[in-house]
């Protein structure tokens, strides 16, 4: 069987987080997160606790974190397709397959 999982979140959100004032997103830790998929180190992602994501405005990162979970048991890596960061709008977004 060959099989797809399609899916969309964004990172940090400026509007969940009073971090940066709810003006622009937490760019450092998002950073740090694009570091860590590039460098197939998800697996560290399980110990990331919920108030470090909420601190970060990564409330939607939780639905990476299962996907990342369920790829590292199947032996999958990240190709980062393209990662956004704006300081315009309210989100930064990576897009990755998993192969």
């Amino acid at each position: 069987w060959r099989t797809a999982i399609v899916g969309s979140a964004s990172w940090s959100h400026a509007f969940l987080t009073p971090k940066n004032h709810w003006i622009y997103p937490d760019h450092a830790t998002d950073r740090q997160r694009l570091a860590e998929l590039k460098e197939n180190r998800i697996a560290a992602w399980r110990d990331l606790s919920r108030s470090e994501l909420e601190s970060a405005g990564e409330h939607e990162l939780t639905i990476w974190c299962a996907l990342a979970g369920a790829m590292t048991d199947a032996g999958k890596r990240a190709d980062v397709v393209d990662y956004v960061e704006t300081w315009t709008l309210n989100t930064d977004s990576c897009f990755a397959v998993f192969a």
